[in-house]
């Protein structure tokens, strides 16, 4: 069971050995930091036969398992002892908020959860990402970040763009420089809903920003800021409105400010410049407001121009205002002319008698975006319904662009109206030419389940189904062997779709973690992305949920297993006692094979096995695993049976079957079917065979790193039973029992370990026959289900992730030592972990969309992604590189790569080999003078090799490794004289 290592890891396993009774209490081979105080048993841990025997004198199991807390762990420093640190997230969730086309049309600034990530139009590719609230493992526990509501451009310049959080902070940004804004200023409650900026009429180059803030939903305050030199600014109240109820609280302005339309609730208010100001204090608003038929959830204005004329007591008005309202039930309604009108009968708080309104209906739930086009012939709409409306204002008649991955969020008409840009549910954003209706640019991210920022618009009116507010299972990822940059995460068509049911994530995600794009999306399972999925009652159809997802160990295959249950709603007319029997009946469980072609083609479905583990009704799939050495999988079912699956030619009439390339077709099907455990007792005891009796069993799977042998742990209840499985003959070769208590979550194989994550983590020595060490996990509340593991093959480490409330703890493990090589809490929870197979570090995926990188930086063969530029820290001067002020000189670390003398001797004499660059000493005086001439210190090629040339592009080390390597070898101390 030894797999693949890196040169240290090998040296380190070098003398493992099995070891004797009397070597128990020995010291462990890996030296412990002496300044860590928490004990944790490891060497005198007892055995599961110990524990067995403690546990029939006892009468319970014996509690010999360390409690285990991250908060009273030693905090490591930032890199971790080994040099194991965790990136700054990456990535993010696409936030409701308009995405911003420049003028010039070649970039769109998208908001994010806590960044603004600017991409060039003509290739969809990232240019720059701006952080704003970003939290990474350094901030104080328990934190959250701030929420971005609104990022406006700047009316004064261009390249800058306003963004407010829901802290009340202001952000001035250049998204045209990589540079991390801090707040120019604070609300003065603290807090902020929306925000427009109007440029101020008193002053060149000066604009006000127009803020809704409040912290209570019944209350809505718009006050005016203007940003001054010493970091605060001016402000004004302007106007306030009160409301029983809840709802949205939205801002829109007119380009040159004069004219501002809001909505609060259901209520929707115009206001109009009253005169030319002179400063901040004349500023004021004539606001009318009142009541429209609808919750309000996006609003549009348009000024149109008019050619009346002016009499004796109406001063002439060059322009309307049309208005265009959103609302949460799905009408549409046109106010045109609304302000004039509304002045006109002579009501100037409230009113809505006389309005010219025009009411447009097709959208089933809200209308989550509304826009004028420019010529105001059109306007445009979207919804949950997966489509894109172009009404013709005249006629109504309607033009539609169907068949989206997700519900729309957001529109944006470019300044010249030849482009939309649509922000869609499943965290990606697009452009359409207006002309063919075609995308002309496209870009995502991570499209795995998240939890919401804000309220959805469709929940606004009470609907007979919810969302929930957290992921409430882990998603199933993984990296294929050969591809190691890129991810592989189960989605679903879009956000509300995912959380609607049982986390619906039917699609399999392609996303390339180098360049930070997506790179394909297809689906795994039966899907509903555009047809009518809700039922007579309003009920959404749920889709299959896919449970895991492998890669074969050659990378040429993709194992997948989804399920499908009927929901409660589904038995309502059935009696309780036999509602537990007509779920097992009637669900839905199949195991497909998929082809995974290279070049970017979609992976093909071979071979799909209907109830692959199934005694009168089909039962579930408790897990799946892959052979790191074959194509072989298996699997473990709640019948108590462990199947190895393996591809067979397709043969027909004796004749092998090909491809339309002329490739060898395959098929799949179980080649060794392994019963399973005596604590389900399939020969005695309980009978799973029986389907009036259900059993409710647990069970993980995994195969050592060489593939010889599976390790299986099975049980019902408590049983904590791991079988040891020969893969060559199926034979039960030993079983261990006390390895696991509570819920079973994982067991994983790391070299000669298994390491078992339950109510505890066990980390069991097989060849030593000994339990190494126990973690007791803290009783937290939360998501159980989302306390994850993984193994690192490469560098033979491996790592657990724990949900603690809203956020989670990742902890680094060494097999052979309880102590954690490093510990940190990520502010949101971490719903994904994966490893690479063929390179060392882990991934993890929060619920918010964002990838966070655990990777050791010392290890040339750590997992490549696109790390972020904050990460590189090269304003930070390392210590091997500070100058010695006494003597002039370098110093060099211990570890740095430097020229030998022999080398640097071969070069001074002008020797020139294939594996030395040409030694360049300049020196035009003979004075003594060192510093005249220029002394270049030779570099030999080889070291240069051993630094870019050491793995390929998409497993080379990061660029902040290599940057200190080759700065290493420059530092080198000057020679001494001869």
């Amino acid at each position: 069971m030894a797999g693949t290592k890196n040169p240290r890891v090998k040296d380190d396993r070098a003398k493992k050995r099995k070891r004797e009774t009397n070597d128990r209490e020995t010291i462990p081979k890996r030296h412990r930091r002496q300044s860590r105080e928490g004990k944790v048993n490891g060497a005198d841990a007892p055995t599961p036969q110990k524990i067995k025997h403690q546990a029939s004198e006892n009468g319970t199991q014996s509690k010999h398992l360390t409690y285990f807390c991250p908060q009273e762990v030693v905090r490591q420093s930032d890199d971790g002892e080994a040099g194991w640190r965790i990136s700054k997230p990456m990535g993010g969730r696409m936030m409701d908020i308009d995405p911003i086309l420049t003028e010039d049309e070649q970039h769109l600034i998208i908001t994010y959860n806590t960044s603004i990530q600017i991409y060039t139009t003509a290739d969809s590719l990232l240019v720059r990402r701006i952080p704003i609230s970003t939290l990474d493992t350094s901030s104080e526990k328990g934190s959250t970040p701030a929420r971005i509501i609104a990022t406006r451009l700047s009316k004064s310049n261009s390249h800058l763009a306003w963004v407010a959080c829901s802290d009340g902070n202001m952000y001035c940004v250049d998204w045209s420089q990589s540079v991390g804004p801090s707040p120019v200023f604070r609300t003065t409650s603290g807090t902020a809903n929306a925000l427009v900026v109007v440029p101020a009429a008193y002053a060149e180059n000066k604009e006000i920003l127009l803020i809704s803030e409040s912290d209570k939903a019944s209350h809505m305050d718009i006050v005016a800021y203007q940003p001054i030199s010493d970091g605060k600014a001016k402000s004004k109240a302007l106007f306030s409105l009160k409301k029983q109820g809840h709802g949205l609280q939205i801002l829109e302005t007119s380009m040159d400010g004069q004219v501002i339309i809001g909505a609060f609730q259901d209520q929707l208010f115009f206001g109009n410049a009253s005169r030319s100001t002179q400063n901040l204090e004349e500023l004021e608003y004539d606001v009318v407001s009142f009541e429209s038929p609808d919750l309000i959830t996006c609003i549009d204005l348009r000024l149109r121009h008019r050619s009346s004329g002016s009499t004796k007591n109406q001063p002439v008005l060059n322009s309307t205002v049309d208005v265009i309202v959103g609302g949460a039930r799905g009408g549409i309604y046109i106010y045109r002319d609304a302000l004039s009108t509304i002045r006109s009968s002579g009501k100037s708080q409230s009113g809505k008698d006389g309005l010219d309104v025009q009411n447009h209906h097709w959208h089933r739930k809200a209308v989550h975006a509304v826009k004028w086009s420019r010529d105001g012939n059109y306007f445009i709409s979207g919804g949950s319904e997966n489509v894109l409306v172009v009404w013709q204002v005249d006629t109504s008649k309607k033009d539609f662009l169907p068949h989206l991955s997700a519900s729309v969020e957001n529109i944006v008409v470019s300044t010249s109206g030849s482009s939309y840009v649509l922000h869609l549910d499943d965290n990606s954003a697009m452009i359409l030419s207006t002309a063919e209706m075609k995308p002309t640019s496209y870009i995502s991210g991570i499209q795995s389940a998240a939890t919401d920022m804000s309220e959805p618009k469709d929940l606004l009116v009470r609907r007979v189904w919810n969302t929930p507010e957290q992921v409430r299972r882990p998603i199933p990822a993984a990296i294929r062997p050969s591809e190691p940059s890129k991810l592989h995460v189960c989605v679903g068509n879009g956000r509300q779709a995912t959380m609607s049911g049982d986390i619906s994530a039917p699609m399999l995600q392609s996303f390339d973690l180098e360049s930070f794009t997506s790179v394909s999306k297809q689906a795994l399972a039966r899907t509903h992305p555009t047809d009518v999925n809700l039922s007579s009652k309003g009920h959404p159809f749920d889709e299959p949920l896919v449970t895991s997802i492998a890669f074969s160990g050659n990378g040429l295959w993709l194992a997948s297993v989804d399920e499908w249950r009927p929901t409660e709603k589904d038995m309502e007319n059935i009696s309780a006692d036999l509602r537990d029997q007509f779920i097992h009946e009637r669900r839905e469980i199949y195991l497909k094979f998929w082809e995974v072609r290279n070049g970017g083609e979609s992976i093909a479905l071979v071979s799909r096995i209907n109830a692959p583990h199934a005694t009168n009704f089909p039962e579930i799939v408790l897990d799946l695993a892959s052979d790191p050495t074959s194509s072989a999988f298996a699997t473990i079912g709640a019948d108590g049976v462990a199947r190895l699956w393996r591809p067979r030619v397709r043969q027909n009439n004796g004749v092998t079957v090909k491809d339309e390339h002329g490739h060898d077709e395959f098929s799949w099907a179980c080649a060794q079917a392994i019963a399973i455990g005596d604590c389900t007792s399939l020969g005695d005891g309980m009978d799973l065979v029986d389907s009036t009796y259900l059993v409710d069993v647990q069970g993980s799977i995994s195969f050592s790193e060489d593939g010889s042998t599976l390790f299986v742990a099975f049980g019902a209840v408590d049983c904590g039973v791991v079988h040891v499985v020969d893969v060559a003959s199926g034979r039960v070769a030993q079983t261990l029992e006390g390895l696991w208590d509570g819920k079973l979550q994982s067991i994983r194989a790391l070299s000669s370990y298994i390491i078992v994550l339950s109510n505890d983590l066990r980390v069991y020595d097989v060849v030593g026959d000994e339990l190494r060490y126990g973690i007791d996990i803290p009783k937290i509340s939360g998501v159980s289900e989302l306390l994850q593991l993984a193994v690192d093959y490469t560098s033979g480490h491996f790592a657990v992730t724990l949900p603690i409330g809203r956020v989670s703890s990742i902890g680094v493990f060494d097999p052979e030592d309880p102590e954690p090589l490093l510990v940190r809490t990520t502010p949101h929870r971490i719903v994904s972990l994966v490893s690479a197979p063929a390179t060392s570090g882990f991934i993890a995926i929060d619920d918010a969309a964002q990838v966070w990188v655990i990777a050791e930086g010392s290890d040339p063969a750590s997992l490549a992604t696109v790390q972020p530029l904050q990460d590189l820290q090269l304003d930070d001067v390392p210590e091997v590189l500070e100058k010695d002020v006494e003597t002039g000189g370098v110093l060099v670390g211990e570890d740095m790569d430097v020229a030998s003398e022999d080398e640097i001797a071969d070069g001074e004499n002008g020797i020139v080999d294939g594996d030395h660059d040409v030694n360049m000493y300049n020196d035009d005086d003979d004075d003594d003078d060192d510093d005249d001439g220029i002394n270049i210190n030779v570099i030999p090629r080889q070291s240069l090799t051993d630094i870019f040339d050491i793995a390929p592009a998409f497993a080379a080390p990061s660029i902040e490794d290599m940057f200190y390597k080759v700065t290493g070898l420059l530092a080198t101390k000057p020679l001494a004289e001869q």
